[in-house]
């Protein structure tokens, strides 16, 4: 067991520090609760997933000029 959680009258868990840490959680992370056979599964949600496109905007990391959709072909790139 990693650790022992007591439940408040509000239905609020604390997770202590060291497994925040451990996990990289932050305030206002989600996290998706599941029912298991055996208990309940807690996974925190990726903060990768997104739901829009335009979200992803930057994410790859690209520090060049902004490129057109012709730039990009992958037809470009191809090793015929």
């Amino acid at each position: 067991m990693d650790a022992l959680l007591t439940l408040s009258s509000k239905g609020q868990l604390v997770i202590p520090a060291r497994l925040r840490q451990l996990l990289g959680l932050q305030a206002g992370d989600r996290l998706a609760l599941s029912l298991e056979a055996d208990g309940l599964r807690l996974v925190p949600e990726h903060r990768e997933k997104s739901r829009s496109a335009r979200a992803l905007i930057g994410c790859t990391g690209y520090q060049g000029p902004p490129l057109s959709l012709e730039q990009m072909d992958p037809a470009l790139f191809s090793e015929a």
